[in-house]
């Protein structure tokens, strides 16, 4: 990214996801989309989409969960963890009802995507979890490409595991008589009982 004040390249803090000018100490903070995604530009290494065949963009999802972007088609490329914790974060805090399951597309089944980091055939398959997708994955980087709408999809399915969980109010012990107590009271009717039959004895006596 140029420096929009002096024109100089500007260098990417990647644990902070903003850029820093050296010449004039000028600052850029990305910010995010309505999707909570962070686009903080081209990756510098240059991992190329394996449907387009260009360069990625760097992406922080929620300000924490990292991944790559591609401008043109949208699909999204994440560590196997990354991945994972997003979708059960994103899950977790969803307050919209979900979407109606929706089935997969057959095709995506018989495509060929390569893995952008090392080149080799991605498998294809369907995601295990919410969602009803096929997803392309490559074991030895670790690594899972998503198409555009995808990670959404996992995200809006229905599921108990979407959604604020709802505590039920806890029983405390104290709510409850115990049975010491019960035993007791028990004890107490019965000898309450005795007393006004010796009280009414006595009176008709």
């Amino acid at each position: 990214m140029m420096c929009q004040q002096c024109g100089a390249p500007m260098l990417l803090n990647r644990e902070r996801d903003y850029y820093f000018c050296q010449y004039c100490g000028a600052y850029h903070f990305p910010q995010q989309t309505e999707e909570g995604v962070r686009i903080l530009g081209e990756d510098p290494k240059r991992i190329q989409c394996p449907l387009c065949q260009i360069a990625f963009n760097l992406v922080t999802l929620d300000n924490h969960y990292r991944g790559y972007q591609c401008p043109n088609c949208q699909g999204m490329l994440f560590n196997r963890g990354t991945f994972l914790r997003t979708i059960e974060t994103r899950r977790a805090r969803a307050t919209t009802p979900p979407d109606p399951p929706t089935r997969y597309h057959e095709e995506e089944l018989h495509r060929r995507v390569n893995c952008p980091k090392c080149s080799r055939r991605m498998e294809n398959h369907l995601y295990l979890g919410p969602g009803n997708i096929v997803i392309d994955t490559c074991g030895d980087c670790n690594l899972i490409w998503l198409d555009y709408g995808e990670l959404e999809k996992v995200i809006n399915a229905p599921g108990k595991d979407r959604g604020p969980k709802k505590f039920k109010p806890a029983d405390f012990p104290w709510d409850k008589p115990s049975e010491y107590s019960e035993k007791k009271d028990t004890k107490n009717r019965g000898n309450l009982e005795i007393d006004l039959l010796d009280l009414l004895d006595d009176l008709f006596s």
